[in-house]
C-alpha cells in the first residue's frame, strides 16, 4: 500500500484558477520511504510579467489571476524568484498533456488508483482545484472522491507541532514536488500515517527517527 501526496502551484486559490505546476509523491506508509516522485510544469497562459503587473495593479485578467494571490508570489524577493523559474521552466504542448502524464504515473504507482488515499495540503486547495482543472480537460478525476485526505487536518489530529519537521529538500519551498515531499514526511513523522505509538510519534517528531 502506499499513499500519494499532491501539491500545486497555482495562480489562484479558487477552483477554476490557473494551475502552473504539479507534484506528487508516493509514501509507504509504514517505513517512512517516499518510492516515487512526479513533477510537471502545466501551461497556465500567462507569463511572469503577468503576474507581476497584476500584483502592482496595472492591468487585470479578471479572476483567472487573482490579485491577492499575485500579491502573495510577489511578496518576497525569494518567492517572486521562485515563481519566476516555475514560468521559466518549459511544458508541453497543452494542460492536458501534463495532466495525463500525472495520471499515467498515479497509474504506474498503484493498481488501485480509485482505492488509494491521496493527499492534499487542505480541504479546499489543492486536491479540489487539481480535480476541477481535470475536469475541465475532460480528463476523469483518477482517485475515489471518499479516500481524499487533509494533510492539515490529519497533523493537527496526530498533535503535530509546528515547524519540527525540518526542510531537507535541495530546492525551494513553493516548488510542488518539493513541497509534496515535505508534506509526505510530515505526515509520517508526525504518526498520521502507518501505525505508530504515541512515543514513536513524538520521537519522530524530535528527529530521534528519521524518514528517508
Amino acid at each position: 500500500m502506499i499513499d500519494i501526496i499532491v501539491d500545486i502551484e497555482t495562480l489562484g486559490t479558487r477552483p477554476g484558477c490557473p494551475v502552473i505546476e504539479i507534484g506528487a509523491c508516493a509514501m509507504d506508509p509504514d517505513s517512512g520511504f517516499i518510492v516515487g516522485n512526479f513533477s510537471r510544469r502545466v501551461c497556465s497562459g500567462y507569463s511572469f510579467e503577468n503576474v507581476k503587473e497584476v500584483a502592482l495593479g496595472i492591468t487585470y485578467y479578471g479572476w483567472k489571476i487573482e490579485r491577492k494571490t499575485a500579491e502573495w508570489w510577489m511578496s518576497e524577493p525569494e518567492r517572486a524568484e521562485t515563481l519566476r523559474k516555475i514560468m521559466a521552466t518549459p511544458f508541453v504542448a497543452d494542460n492536458a498533456d501534463a495532466l495525463v502524464a500525472f495520471i499515467d504515473w498515479l497509474h504506474g504507482m498503484t493498481d488501485d488508483a480509485a482505492g488509494v488515499r491521496v493527499w492534499g495540503n487542505g480541504p479546499t486547495f489543492d486536491l479540489t482545484i487539481l480535480s476541477e482543472t481535470l475536469l475541465d480537460a475532460d480528463i476523469e478525476v483518477p482517485w475515489h472522491h471518499t479516500w481524499e485526505r487533509c494533510v492539515r487536518t490529519a497533523l493537527e489530529m496526530a498533535g503535530y507541532e509546528r515547524g519540527s519537521v525540518a526542510w531537507e529538500e535541495p530546492g525551494p519551498r513553493h516548488r510542488a514536488l518539493n513541497d509534496a515531499r515535505h508534506e509526505a514526511r510530515k505526515l509520517w513523522r508526525s504518526g498520521a500515517l502507518g501505525t505508530v505509538s504515541e512515543v514513536t510519534r513524538r520521537l519522530r517528531q524530535l528527529g530521534t527517527v528519521s524518514a528517508t
